[in-house]
């Protein structure tokens, strides 16, 4: 599901051209069209884990993929942009079940001690579709209709949902029922108590600093950055850039691995999670500085090991989902994974805008080139390091597990 929400998060790019000659788009409607996916995506995380913790993670996933298959076939009948956009409005909701349900159902399956390790793989996972999903989806739309592919994508839909329905049915009974113990648990908790939780929002805030900063670089500014203050195309700044995605897929499993790691040989499982974050977000706050600073002191083959530092040492933010997890009971975990990825997901759409702001801000005034691009990011470097200071805040809050010895097997 998570390879899927990146092909449809990448259709109207790959397939920008097309739509606005068949349905007459300008550039405006054609943004429209893209952000529309994004922003349903962001918004409904809560709601998709509230409904992860009623009903069961494959039962929601299910459920927002038929609406995700229902907005791609709405959008192949598109003879214009209102219908196309409420396609892709459609389409967001529904593919905002690729996240959330997938961490509650490593959350049902797994012990606590062994969580971090498969949490951190799945979200490693999720970022490969960022490496190898591109290429395949360029082709498909190459030799096909934009209405096809979009067909296409919501067969695929269509498909998972049975698969999701299917699964929810083999799994016993026992495993998605809450025993005795744990409803009389989940009866004082209400999504107010998640809601007024001091460390989770913490947890919230150094996730959309942390985040913010990286997809400000990657998806956005590292690029031209690169190209200006090197002199190198943008294929070349496109391939060093790359790195950040590869060092966040190849170190993710291993921060969980450590993690886990720490506490089995007896260290605090609170403490192992939040010592990684520390080390490895004041490292991620480390790697900015040369970019920012001292732009073009690294020789440029240099910044291929310095951006992939910089993936590895991001990819410790999945560690935040599996201490926010802690935090409350089981049966929340869905909410509280909601909203912490809601947070994570802001954080990547609003700080790229504010890096464009000050880019825009500086060129007025004169600069240009590699200083230009180097003096805009500083609200990267910012934000990393006040994603350290919330980290920290996080850790001398007491965040303690809720029912630590209920989750020690």
């Amino acid at each position: 599901m998570l390879f899927l929400s990146f092909f449809h998060d990448m259709a109207v790019p790959v397939v920008g051209d097309d739509l606005v000659s068949d349905l007459s788009l300008d550039a405006s409607a054609l943004g429209f069209m893209s952000s529309g996916f994004f922003v349903l995506y962001a918004l409904t995380q809560p709601a998709i884990g509230l409904l992860s913790d009623r009903i069961g993670p494959e039962r929601a996933s299910a459920g927002a993929l038929l609406i995700g298959a229902l907005g791609s076939f709405l959008a192949v009948q598109a003879d214009g942009f209102t219908f196309a956009f409420l396609g892709r409005i459609m389409m967001g909701t529904g593919l905002a079940a690729g996240f959330i349900p997938g961490m509650k159902l490593i959350a049902v399956m797994f012990r606590r001690k062994v969580f971090t390790t498969y949490n951190a793989l799945f979200a490693g996972i999720g970022n490969l579709s960022c490496l190898v999903g591109t290429v395949p989806l360029t082709r498909l739309a190459a030799t096909m209709e934009w209405r096809q592919v979009f067909a296409g994508l919501g067969v695929v839909s269509v498909l998972l949902a049975g698969s999701s329905w299917a699964f929810a049915r083999m799994r016993s009974a026992h495993t998605m029922s809450a025993t005795g113990p744990e409803r009389e648990a989940v009866s004082w908790v209400s999504l107010l108590d998640v809601l007024r939780n001091r460390p989770l929002w913490f947890l919230g805030f150094f996730l959309f600093m942390k985040y913010g900063s990286q997809a400000a670089f990657q998806g956005l500014w590292g690029i031209p950055c690169l190209s200006s203050v090197y002199q190198v195309d943008s294929s070349s700044a496109a391939r060093a850039v790359t790195m950040i995605a590869t060092g966040y897929v190849l170190g993710a499993p291993v921060m969980g691995w450590l993690a886990d790691t720490m506490a089995a040989r007896g260290m605090d499982l609170f403490v192992a999670r939040m010592s990684v974050l520390t080390k490895t977000t004041i490292c991620y706050v480390l790697t900015w500085t040369p970019i920012v600073l001292a732009p073009g002191l690294l020789p440029f083959p240099a910044m291929y090991v310095l951006l992939f530092i910089m993936g590895i040492c991001a990819s410790s933010s999945s560690l935040v989902f599996a201490v926010a997890k802690d935090l409350f009971p089981s049966k929340v975990s869905g909410f509280v994974f909601g909203l912490v990825s809601l947070m994570y997901i802001l954080g990547g759409a609003m700080v790229p805008p504010v890096v464009g702001w000050f880019t825009r801000l500086l060129a007025a005034q004169g600069l240009q080139g590699g200083v230009l691009y180097s003096k805009a990011l500083i609200p990267c470097l910012v934000v990393a390091a006040l994603a350290l200071a919330f980290e920290s805040m996080a850790k001398e809050a007491n965040a303690k597990p809720f029912g630590a010895s209920e989750h020690a097997e």
